[in-house]
């Protein structure tokens, strides 16, 4: 038994390092020819992570069915729309300005090399730091089935991430990805399985579920979308993590892949499929878990819990495998932006070796320096990072990649409104970071991206009033708009 499961983990190790030399000879900002396949599964692996799977497989265990919304939403609007509406767009927008970063797509696509500046050092910080929960929660994964000290494994997984960025780029990250998201896959199926044998079928379970008393989470039942501030939540989650997602740069990197506006026909159903495997499959067999193993206090103990009680131990290895995965295929991800913000962002010209080799070493000591301290600011940085990257870019990336709209003073409008605003309101509402007391205790209820994307829209119009020379020199992205059109007949 124990040469089969290190068999299963120094094979996925020695398969993870093979995918990584995919990119040696590549500059490590270009993918080349990449699969619609691979690309698929990286696109799902860097959208979630373990955070998605255990974490709010809990919130499923707690509102019920109604975390379903969330997985619609991730799969439909976060994944479907994005590919029909601005996946192609992106890649045009970012070959026309020759940008080899997301970063430089907005800079140069909005004439602001300072935008550009100011942008990847907001990408270092907060993805580099949100990196080291992602790092952190793999790390706590591994301790379950290694015996080693935690502060070890935080170094080992960092160090890991850091060499396949090293050997392989950004084509390796992608490879990588892929293997990660086609584990995460078979670790979710299997455990459904398993859910769906032990409470006798999915329909009968959802039965069984209705009979269920409501409770204060679920208090409409755990198959209705609650009422009050509790389905209100459920709500926003759809929505933070559904449209927050299409600024962040990881997401708009791995459109920089595209060859053609086919082959986003052949990725798009794809990808929404395995999406719906995994989030669907998570967060159904979560709610089902009321049935099998009642009264969980903790909700991040349920998936653990859960895996324990019903898989084999080759079973067990196979899914902590998938939610490993989960965290180093995000954590790889972040990896490249922070890396790349660094080592070529900043200083506004092509990375070199030394560079990029500096850059690593950066990020690895931010990260895994992180991981291992406990404190307020820190777990708030990674908790927030996703609604302020969102807030500071997204509108300035939807109006240049699908409506071609170029403007300096409104890009800037835009971004400095959404990153103050949407930390201010986390610094004045969140319940356990908040420092600058709050107004009024109803507005501790409206997520801070909410607030933090309407003051960015609403910056970014009065910048485009205001910027006639902008808006003489703007111009739409014919080549997207006719190729879109061609894909999509």
């Amino acid at each position: 038994m124990v040469f089969v499961d290190i068999l299963i983990w120094v094979g996925y190790i020695a398969i993870f390092f093979w995918l990584s030399r995919k990119g040696q000879g590549h500059d490590v900002m270009v993918t080349g020819r990449v699969g619609f396949a691979v690309q698929a599964l990286a696109y799902v692996a860097t959208y979630i992570s373990a955070v998605a799977l255990v974490g709010f497989g809990g919130l499923a265990y707690k509102f019920g069915m109604q975390m379903l919304l969330v997985a619609a939403g991730n799969v439909w609007l976060g994944t479907w729309l994005v590919y029909r509406f601005l996946a192609w767009p992106t890649r045009v927008c970012q070959r026309n300005l020759g940008a080899r970063t997301p970063t430089q797509l907005l800079a140069r696509g909005h004439r602001s090399p300072l935008l550009g500046r100011c942008l990847a050092l907001i990408f270092a910080v907060f993805l580099g730091v949100y990196a080291s929960a992602v790092i952190k929660g793999a790390a706590l994964l591994l301790a379950q089935v290694l015996p080693l000290p935690l502060w070890l494994l935080i170094w080992l997984v960092a160090l890991l991430v850091a060499v396949a960025i090293f050997m392989g780029g950004l084509r390796g990250v992608l490879y990588t990805e892929a293997m990660q998201g086609l584990v995460m896959t078979i670790g979710i199926i299997m455990l459904t399985v398993a859910v769906f044998s032990a409470v006798g079928g999915p329909l009968t379970g959802m039965e069984k579920l209705s009979e269920l008393a409501p409770t204060a989470a679920a208090n409409e039942g755990y198959v209705s979308l609650s009422s009050g501030s509790q389905g209100w939540f459920i709500i926003s989650l759809v929505i933070v993590t559904s449209i927050a997602v299409w600024a962040q740069p990881q997401m708009i990197q791995r459109h920089f892949a595209l060859s053609s506006a086919k082959q986003v026909d052949r990725i798009t159903p794809l990808a929404m499929l395995v999406l719906t495997v995994l989030v669907g499959g998570a967060y159904y067999v979560a709610c089902l878990a009321q049935l099998i193993m009642p009264g969980i206090a903790n909700p991040d103990d349920v998936m653990p819990a859960l895996v324990k009680a019903l898989l084999p131990n080759i079973g067990l290895q196979i899914f902590v495998l998938a939610i490993v995965s989960a965290s180093l295929s995000t954590a790889t991800a972040i990896f490249h932006i922070a890396v790349s913000a660094i080592a070529e962002d900043l200083p506004a010209r092509k990375a070199t070796r030394p560079a990029w080799l500096f850059a690593i070493a950066f990020c690895v000591l931010l990260s895994g320096g992180c991981a291992q301290i406990k404190g307020e600011l820190i777990a708030m940085l990674c908790t927030t990072s996703w609604s302020i990257v969102g807030s500071t870019v997204l509108v300035a990336y939807v109006a240049l990649v699908r409506f071609g709209k170029r403007s300096t003073l409104a890009a800037w409008c835009s971004a400095v409104p959404g990153f103050v605003i949407c930390l201010g309101w986390y610094l004045m509402t969140h319940p356990q970071f908040a420092i600058i007391p709050s107004p009024s205790p109803v507005l501790s209820q409206i997520p801070p991206f909410f607030i933090g994307f309407a003051a960015s829209l609403i910056g970014w119009f009065a910048g485009w009033a205001l910027d006639a020379e902008g808006r003489r020199h703007s111009n739409f992205w014919p080549e997207a708009s006719a190729a879109a059109n061609t894909a999509h007949k």
